[in-house]
Protein backbone atom coordinates (compact mmCIF):
# COMPACT_ATOMS: atom_id res chain seq x y z
CA UNK A 1 0.00 0.00 0.00
CA UNK A 2 3.11 2.46 0.36
CA UNK A 3 3.72 2.18 -2.94
CA UNK A 4 0.10 1.98 -4.77
CA UNK A 5 1.03 2.67 -8.36
CA UNK A 6 3.95 0.10 -8.75
CA UNK A 7 1.45 -2.61 -7.12
CA UNK A 8 -1.32 -1.68 -9.26
CA UNK A 9 1.38 -1.92 -12.08
CA UNK A 10 2.33 -5.67 -11.43
CA UNK A 11 -1.44 -6.38 -10.37
CA UNK A 12 -3.10 -5.36 -13.50
CA UNK A 13 -0.10 -6.77 -15.79
CA UNK A 14 -0.98 -10.12 -14.34
CA UNK A 15 -4.60 -9.90 -14.46
CA UNK A 16 -4.59 -9.31 -18.28
CA UNK A 17 -2.47 -12.08 -18.92
CA UNK A 18 -4.72 -14.09 -16.91
CA UNK A 19 -7.81 -13.20 -18.50
CA UNK A 20 -6.27 -14.05 -21.58
CA UNK A 21 -5.33 -17.45 -20.56
CA UNK A 22 -8.66 -17.96 -18.95
CA UNK A 23 -10.20 -16.29 -22.25
CA UNK A 24 -8.01 -18.87 -24.38
CA UNK A 25 -8.60 -21.99 -22.38
CA UNK A 26 -12.02 -21.87 -22.11
CA UNK A 27 -13.12 -21.05 -25.77
CA UNK A 28 -10.57 -23.93 -26.26
CA UNK A 29 -12.74 -26.38 -24.21
CA UNK A 30 -16.02 -25.00 -24.75
CA UNK A 31 -15.11 -25.61 -28.94
CA UNK A 32 -14.38 -29.01 -28.51
CA UNK A 33 -17.83 -29.69 -26.92
CA UNK A 34 -19.83 -27.22 -29.42
CA UNK A 35 -17.88 -29.51 -32.14
CA UNK A 36 -18.85 -32.95 -30.70
CA UNK A 37 -22.54 -31.36 -30.42
CA UNK A 38 -22.48 -30.37 -33.91
CA UNK A 39 -21.23 -33.30 -35.49
CA UNK A 40 -23.05 -35.77 -33.34
CA UNK A 41 -26.34 -33.45 -34.36
CA UNK A 42 -25.65 -34.48 -38.27
CA UNK A 43 -27.09 -38.14 -37.44
CA UNK A 44 -24.43 -39.20 -39.98
CA UNK A 45 -20.88 -41.03 -39.97
CA UNK A 46 -19.22 -39.76 -43.70
CA UNK A 47 -20.08 -37.32 -46.55
CA UNK A 48 -19.96 -36.88 -50.13
CA UNK A 49 -18.95 -33.63 -51.04
CA UNK A 50 -17.77 -32.34 -54.43
CA UNK A 51 -14.00 -32.23 -55.20
CA UNK A 52 -11.78 -29.71 -53.55
CA UNK A 53 -10.77 -29.28 -50.00
CA UNK A 54 -12.66 -32.08 -48.27
CA UNK A 55 -12.40 -30.42 -44.43
CA UNK A 56 -13.47 -27.35 -45.64
CA UNK A 57 -16.49 -28.54 -48.03
CA UNK A 58 -17.17 -30.43 -44.72
CA UNK A 59 -17.47 -27.76 -42.47
CA UNK A 60 -19.64 -25.06 -44.96
CA UNK A 61 -21.86 -27.94 -45.09
CA UNK A 62 -22.10 -28.53 -41.53
CA UNK A 63 -22.66 -24.71 -41.18
CA UNK A 64 -25.20 -24.29 -44.19
CA UNK A 65 -22.61 -22.55 -46.47
CA UNK A 66 -22.73 -22.96 -50.07
CA UNK A 67 -19.99 -24.18 -51.99
CA UNK A 68 -18.18 -22.82 -55.51
CA UNK A 69 -18.62 -26.47 -56.75
CA UNK A 70 -21.48 -29.05 -57.15
CA UNK A 71 -21.83 -32.24 -56.68
CA UNK A 72 -23.23 -34.73 -59.96
CA UNK A 73 -26.42 -35.67 -60.28
CA UNK A 74 -25.50 -39.36 -59.88
CA UNK A 75 -23.50 -39.15 -56.71
CA UNK A 76 -27.08 -39.40 -54.87
CA UNK A 77 -28.26 -42.69 -56.23
CA UNK A 78 -25.06 -44.09 -56.72
CA UNK A 79 -24.95 -43.61 -52.50
CA UNK A 80 -27.99 -45.28 -52.18
CA UNK A 81 -27.02 -48.27 -54.18
CA UNK A 82 -24.41 -49.00 -52.00
CA UNK A 83 -24.92 -52.16 -50.17
CA UNK A 84 -23.60 -50.86 -46.29
CA UNK A 85 -25.47 -47.31 -46.52
CA UNK A 86 -28.42 -47.24 -44.79
CA UNK A 87 -30.09 -43.32 -45.30
CA UNK A 88 -28.19 -41.04 -48.12
CA UNK A 89 -29.71 -37.62 -47.36
CA UNK A 90 -29.41 -34.96 -50.38
CA UNK A 91 -28.65 -31.52 -48.88
CA UNK A 92 -28.49 -28.25 -51.07
CA UNK A 93 -27.73 -24.93 -49.29
CA UNK A 94 -27.70 -21.23 -50.33
CA UNK A 95 -26.53 -18.37 -48.44
CA UNK A 96 -28.50 -14.88 -48.92
CA UNK A 97 -26.94 -12.17 -47.38
CA UNK A 98 -29.07 -9.23 -45.85
CA UNK A 99 -26.21 -7.08 -45.04
CA UNK A 100 -29.05 -3.89 -44.68
CA UNK A 101 -30.06 -6.17 -41.41
CA UNK A 102 -27.14 -7.63 -40.61
CA UNK A 103 -27.15 -10.98 -40.81
CA UNK A 104 -26.93 -14.14 -43.71
CA UNK A 105 -29.66 -16.22 -43.86
CA UNK A 106 -29.01 -19.92 -44.93
CA UNK A 107 -31.69 -22.15 -46.97
CA UNK A 108 -31.07 -25.88 -46.69
CA UNK A 109 -32.87 -27.92 -49.15
CA UNK A 110 -33.55 -31.66 -48.24
CA UNK A 111 -35.59 -33.97 -48.56
CA UNK A 112 -38.02 -37.41 -46.56
CA UNK A 113 -34.60 -39.14 -45.99
CA UNK A 114 -33.28 -36.26 -43.54
CA UNK A 115 -35.94 -37.18 -40.91
CA UNK A 116 -34.48 -40.87 -40.79
CA UNK A 117 -31.05 -38.80 -40.47
CA UNK A 118 -32.11 -37.07 -37.65
CA UNK A 119 -35.05 -38.87 -36.03
CA UNK A 120 -34.09 -36.64 -32.61
CA UNK A 121 -35.57 -33.23 -34.12
CA UNK A 122 -38.82 -32.39 -31.96
CA UNK A 123 -40.87 -29.48 -33.65
CA UNK A 124 -43.37 -26.85 -31.61
CA UNK A 125 -47.17 -27.59 -31.51
CA UNK A 126 -49.13 -27.08 -34.33
CA UNK A 127 -46.31 -27.87 -36.36
CA UNK A 128 -46.18 -30.88 -39.68
CA UNK A 129 -43.68 -31.76 -41.71
CA UNK A 130 -43.97 -30.36 -45.35
CA UNK A 131 -47.10 -29.61 -46.49
CA UNK A 132 -46.02 -29.33 -50.24
CA UNK A 133 -43.57 -27.69 -52.24
CA UNK A 134 -44.02 -24.38 -51.06
CA UNK A 135 -43.80 -24.69 -47.75
CA UNK A 136 -40.88 -24.26 -45.13
CA UNK A 137 -39.21 -25.52 -41.65
CA UNK A 138 -37.75 -22.97 -39.67
CA UNK A 139 -35.23 -22.94 -37.18
CA UNK A 140 -35.88 -21.63 -33.55
CA UNK A 141 -33.95 -19.19 -34.24
CA UNK A 142 -35.17 -18.51 -37.61
CA UNK A 143 -38.67 -18.01 -36.76
CA UNK A 144 -37.61 -15.70 -33.58
CA UNK A 145 -36.55 -13.46 -35.63
CA UNK A 146 -38.53 -13.38 -38.83
CA UNK A 147 -41.34 -13.89 -35.96
CA UNK A 148 -43.13 -16.61 -38.02
CA UNK A 149 -45.22 -19.40 -36.65
CA UNK A 150 -46.59 -22.42 -38.47
CA UNK A 151 -49.34 -21.56 -40.66
CA UNK A 152 -48.12 -18.31 -40.99
CA UNK A 153 -47.35 -17.06 -44.67
CA UNK A 154 -42.90 -16.34 -45.54
CA UNK A 155 -42.67 -13.99 -48.99
CA UNK A 156 -38.51 -14.47 -49.21
CA UNK A 157 -37.79 -11.34 -51.70
CA UNK A 158 -34.44 -12.28 -52.90
CA UNK A 159 -35.76 -15.39 -54.48
CA UNK A 160 -39.64 -14.05 -55.53
CA UNK A 161 -41.17 -16.62 -53.37
CA UNK A 162 -43.88 -17.23 -51.37
CA UNK A 163 -44.15 -19.89 -48.40
CA UNK A 164 -46.28 -21.44 -46.22
CA UNK A 165 -44.10 -21.91 -42.53
CA UNK A 166 -45.43 -25.85 -41.63
CA UNK A 167 -43.55 -25.68 -38.82
CA UNK A 168 -41.22 -24.57 -36.10
CA UNK A 169 -38.20 -26.90 -34.71
CA UNK A 170 -37.24 -27.19 -31.03
CA UNK A 171 -33.89 -25.03 -30.19
CA UNK A 172 -31.15 -28.03 -30.37
CA UNK A 173 -28.37 -25.45 -29.82
CA UNK A 174 -26.79 -26.45 -32.94
CA UNK A 175 -26.46 -24.57 -36.77
CA UNK A 176 -30.03 -25.97 -37.33
CA UNK A 177 -31.58 -23.86 -35.08
CA UNK A 178 -30.67 -20.87 -37.78
CA UNK A 179 -31.76 -22.05 -41.15
CA UNK A 180 -34.53 -22.36 -43.38
CA UNK A 181 -35.50 -25.84 -44.32
CA UNK A 182 -37.39 -26.31 -47.93
CA UNK A 183 -38.24 -29.09 -50.06
CA UNK A 184 -34.93 -29.88 -51.97
CA UNK A 185 -36.60 -29.45 -55.32
CA UNK A 186 -38.22 -26.04 -54.25
CA UNK A 187 -34.24 -24.86 -52.99
CA UNK A 188 -32.53 -26.23 -56.28
CA UNK A 189 -35.65 -24.10 -57.96
CA UNK A 190 -35.63 -20.67 -55.71
CA UNK A 191 -31.46 -20.68 -56.61
CA UNK A 192 -31.57 -21.51 -60.07
CA UNK A 193 -29.74 -24.42 -59.19
CA UNK A 194 -32.15 -27.72 -60.92
CA UNK A 195 -30.39 -30.62 -60.16
CA UNK A 196 -27.76 -29.79 -58.31
CA UNK A 197 -26.58 -30.92 -54.73
CA UNK A 198 -23.89 -29.57 -52.62
CA UNK A 199 -23.20 -32.41 -50.20
CA UNK A 200 -25.44 -36.04 -49.57
CA UNK A 201 -25.03 -37.16 -45.98
CA UNK A 202 -24.64 -40.65 -44.88
CA UNK A 203 -25.32 -43.57 -42.32
CA UNK A 204 -23.83 -46.70 -42.79
CA UNK A 205 -25.91 -50.05 -41.89
CA UNK A 206 -23.20 -51.17 -39.61
CA UNK A 207 -20.33 -48.70 -39.05
CA UNK A 208 -18.03 -51.54 -39.02
CA UNK A 209 -18.12 -51.06 -43.01
CA UNK A 210 -16.74 -47.70 -42.93
CA UNK A 211 -13.50 -48.49 -44.41
CA UNK A 212 -14.89 -50.19 -47.35
CA UNK A 213 -18.03 -48.21 -48.25
CA UNK A 214 -15.57 -44.81 -48.12
CA UNK A 215 -13.09 -46.60 -50.66
CA UNK A 216 -16.29 -47.61 -52.79
CA UNK A 217 -18.00 -44.24 -52.36
CA UNK A 218 -14.51 -42.73 -53.49
CA UNK A 219 -14.85 -43.94 -57.33
CA UNK A 220 -17.78 -41.52 -57.64
CA UNK A 221 -16.86 -39.04 -60.29
CA UNK A 222 -16.63 -35.71 -58.80
CA UNK A 223 -17.29 -36.76 -55.50
CA UNK A 224 -14.99 -37.43 -52.87
CA UNK A 225 -15.65 -38.53 -49.11
CA UNK A 226 -15.04 -37.47 -45.87
CA UNK A 227 -15.53 -39.54 -42.41
CA UNK A 228 -16.77 -37.20 -39.62
CA UNK A 229 -14.09 -39.16 -37.40
CA UNK A 230 -11.33 -37.69 -39.79
CA UNK A 231 -12.81 -34.29 -39.94
CA UNK A 232 -13.40 -33.73 -36.43
CA UNK A 233 -9.82 -34.96 -35.73
CA UNK A 234 -8.13 -32.32 -38.62
CA UNK A 235 -10.08 -29.25 -36.65
CA UNK A 236 -8.89 -30.78 -33.52
CA UNK A 237 -5.22 -30.76 -34.80
CA UNK A 238 -6.28 -27.05 -35.84
CA UNK A 239 -7.46 -25.71 -32.97
CA UNK A 240 -4.62 -27.32 -30.73
CA UNK A 241 -2.04 -26.17 -33.15
CA UNK A 242 -3.34 -22.59 -33.30
CA UNK A 243 -4.41 -22.92 -29.16
CA UNK A 244 -0.79 -23.78 -28.76
CA UNK A 245 0.77 -21.02 -30.53
CA UNK A 246 -1.37 -18.73 -28.92
CA UNK A 247 -0.52 -20.20 -25.25
CA UNK A 248 2.76 -19.90 -25.75
CA UNK A 249 2.41 -16.23 -26.36
CA UNK A 250 -0.06 -16.03 -23.44
CA UNK A 251 2.63 -18.04 -20.84
CA UNK A 252 5.38 -15.38 -22.44
CA UNK A 253 2.63 -12.46 -20.69
CA UNK A 254 2.47 -14.42 -17.98
CA UNK A 255 5.89 -15.01 -17.22
CA UNK A 256 7.39 -11.49 -17.86
CA UNK A 257 3.97 -10.34 -15.58
CA UNK A 258 5.26 -12.53 -12.95
CA UNK A 259 9.02 -10.99 -13.34
CA UNK A 260 7.15 -7.78 -12.37
CA UNK A 261 5.71 -9.12 -9.23
CA UNK A 262 9.25 -10.66 -8.59
CA UNK A 263 9.93 -7.06 -8.93
CA UNK A 264 7.94 -5.60 -6.98
CA UNK A 265 8.28 -8.33 -4.02
CA UNK A 266 12.14 -6.95 -4.24
CA UNK A 267 11.65 -3.38 -3.59
CA UNK A 268 9.21 -4.31 -0.88
CA UNK A 269 12.04 -6.19 1.08
CA UNK A 270 14.68 -3.55 0.04
CA UNK A 271 12.36 -0.66 1.35
CA UNK A 272 11.84 -2.57 4.29
CA UNK A 273 14.74 -3.97 6.02
CA UNK A 274 14.49 -1.70 8.75
CA UNK A 275 11.02 -2.98 9.72
CA UNK A 276 12.07 -6.92 9.13
CA UNK A 277 15.25 -6.45 11.15
CA UNK A 278 13.26 -5.17 14.00
CA UNK A 279 10.66 -7.61 13.74
CA UNK A 280 13.62 -10.07 13.72
CA UNK A 281 14.92 -8.88 16.87
CA UNK A 282 11.89 -8.72 18.61
CA UNK A 283 11.49 -12.26 18.15
CA UNK A 284 10.08 -13.07 14.71
CA UNK A 285 11.89 -16.53 13.84
CA UNK A 286 13.21 -16.81 9.88
CA UNK A 287 10.29 -19.02 9.10
CA UNK A 288 7.67 -16.63 9.92
CA UNK A 289 9.20 -14.11 8.40
CA UNK A 290 9.03 -16.23 4.97
CA UNK A 291 5.94 -17.18 5.55
CA UNK A 292 5.03 -13.24 5.96
CA UNK A 293 6.76 -12.27 2.46
CA UNK A 294 5.28 -15.34 0.54
CA UNK A 295 1.42 -14.93 1.79
CA UNK A 296 2.00 -11.15 0.42
CA UNK A 297 3.20 -12.47 -2.77
CA UNK A 298 -0.06 -14.56 -3.11
CA UNK A 299 -1.85 -11.78 -2.06
CA UNK A 300 -0.54 -10.09 -5.05
CA UNK A 301 -0.97 -12.65 -7.33
CA UNK A 302 -4.82 -13.59 -6.05
CA UNK A 303 -5.52 -10.19 -6.71
CA UNK A 304 -4.30 -9.98 -10.38
CA UNK A 305 -6.03 -13.74 -10.51
CA UNK A 306 -9.38 -11.93 -9.32
CA UNK A 307 -9.44 -8.51 -11.75
CA UNK A 308 -8.35 -11.11 -14.41
CA UNK A 309 -11.55 -13.32 -14.33
CA UNK A 310 -13.42 -10.52 -14.11
CA UNK A 311 -11.89 -8.87 -17.18
CA UNK A 312 -12.16 -12.14 -18.71
CA UNK A 313 -15.96 -12.39 -18.02
CA UNK A 314 -16.36 -8.76 -19.24
CA UNK A 315 -14.11 -8.74 -22.26
CA UNK A 316 -14.32 -12.66 -23.23
CA UNK A 317 -17.24 -12.55 -25.48
CA UNK A 318 -15.67 -9.74 -27.64
CA UNK A 319 -11.97 -11.91 -27.87
CA UNK A 320 -14.33 -15.01 -28.86
CA UNK A 321 -15.64 -12.72 -31.38
CA UNK A 322 -12.45 -12.11 -32.59
CA UNK A 323 -11.35 -15.70 -32.39
CA UNK A 324 -14.46 -17.31 -33.73
CA UNK A 325 -14.24 -16.77 -37.72
CA UNK A 326 -11.07 -18.35 -37.81
CA UNK A 327 -11.94 -21.81 -36.16
CA UNK A 328 -13.73 -23.75 -38.32
CA UNK A 329 -17.21 -25.30 -37.02
CA UNK A 330 -17.22 -22.85 -34.21
CA UNK A 331 -20.41 -21.65 -32.00
CA UNK A 332 -22.07 -18.59 -34.97
CA UNK A 333 -23.24 -16.72 -31.66
CA UNK A 334 -23.50 -16.69 -27.72
CA UNK A 335 -19.96 -16.61 -25.64
CA UNK A 336 -18.68 -19.71 -24.24
CA UNK A 337 -18.71 -19.80 -20.37
CA UNK A 338 -15.63 -19.56 -18.64
CA UNK A 339 -15.58 -23.12 -17.39
CA UNK A 340 -14.38 -24.28 -14.03
CA UNK A 341 -11.71 -26.15 -15.57
CA UNK A 342 -10.19 -23.09 -16.88
CA UNK A 343 -10.71 -21.13 -13.71
CA UNK A 344 -8.62 -24.26 -11.58
CA UNK A 345 -6.00 -24.57 -13.90
CA UNK A 346 -5.37 -20.63 -14.21
CA UNK A 347 -5.60 -21.05 -10.28
CA UNK A 348 -2.83 -23.56 -10.19
CA UNK A 349 -0.41 -21.39 -12.20
CA UNK A 350 -1.45 -18.28 -9.84
CA UNK A 351 -0.35 -20.48 -6.86
CA UNK A 352 2.71 -21.53 -8.46
CA UNK A 353 3.38 -18.33 -9.83
CA UNK A 354 3.31 -16.82 -6.58
CA UNK A 355 5.30 -19.02 -4.85
CA UNK A 356 8.30 -19.02 -7.21
CA UNK A 357 8.24 -15.12 -7.35
CA UNK A 358 8.05 -15.00 -3.55
CA UNK A 359 10.30 -17.65 -2.70
CA UNK A 360 13.71 -15.70 -2.94
CA UNK A 361 12.56 -12.22 -1.79
CA UNK A 362 10.85 -14.54 1.39
CA UNK A 363 14.24 -16.03 1.61
CA UNK A 364 16.38 -12.65 1.70
CA UNK A 365 14.42 -11.33 4.32
CA UNK A 366 14.32 -14.05 6.50
CA UNK A 367 17.99 -13.87 6.36
CA UNK A 368 18.20 -10.11 7.76
CA UNK A 369 20.18 -10.16 10.82
CA UNK A 370 18.77 -7.85 13.47
CA UNK A 371 21.98 -6.04 14.09
CA UNK A 372 21.18 -4.42 10.67
CA UNK A 373 17.76 -2.88 11.93
CA UNK A 374 19.47 -1.78 15.19
CA UNK A 375 22.78 -0.13 13.11
CA UNK A 376 20.20 1.46 10.73
CA UNK A 377 18.24 3.22 14.12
Amino acid sequence: MRRPLRTAYSVVGLALSVAALSCLLSFGQGYEASLHKEVDGMGMQMMLVPLGCPYDAAARVLKGKTLDTWLPQNALSEARADKSVLIAAPIFTAVVPRPEEGRTDMWVGIDESTRALKPWWKMTDGSHWFTGPDSVILGSEAAAIEMRKPGDKFYSPESGTRLTVAGVLQRSGTSDDSQFFVPLQTAQSMFHQDGKLTAVAIRLRDPSDMADASDRLQQVRGAQVVTLTEMMGAFLNLLGSAKTLMMAITLVAVVISSLSVFNTMMASVMERTQELGILRAVGMSRSATFGLMIIEALLLTSTGGLIGFLLSLVAGPSVQDRIRPFVPLAPESGALPLTSAAVFECLALLLVVGAVVGTYPAWRASRLAPAIALRAE
